[in-house]
């Protein structure tokens, strides 16, 4: 009866190790564009066509796989299609923000991480 009630920790905690252990590999943020060393997370906000500027790229990368997003080069997202369209903001610093099309055919603003920690 004592050797019953020892294997149930035992097991437990194998389990819990085994469960803590693995990696999905993917991002914790959702919507995360990188850009230039810069990584950019969507909002909802939505911004209109009149106040987009120059386009500033498009993603090159779609993956949830964050080993994928490694080269500086290359504009990536754990969300967005290869070939979706980024842009400068009108009278906005693009280190700060930049506007992503959405495939609803609006356009949402997309804030550098290192922005929304100072606001």
């Amino acid at each position: 009866m004592k050797r019953k009630f020892l294997y149930i920790p035992v097991v437990s905690l194998i389990l819990l190790l085994i469960g803590c252990s693995s990696s999905s590999g993917s991002f914790a943020s959702d919507k995360m564009i990188k850009l230039k060393e810069e990584v950019y997370i969507t909002s909802n906000d939505i911004i209109s066509e009149e106040e987009l500027a120059e386009q500033v790229g498009e993603i090159e990368v779609s993956s949830t796989n964050e080993s994928d997003h490694g080269d500086g080069n290359v504009i990536s997202s754990n969300t967005y299609n290869v070939g979706t369209k980024l842009f400068k903001i009108k009278n906005e610093n693009s280190k700060d923000m930049i506007a992503v099309e959405d495939s609803t055919e609006k356009y949402l603003i997309a804030y550098n991480t290192k922005y929304k920690e100072i606001k």
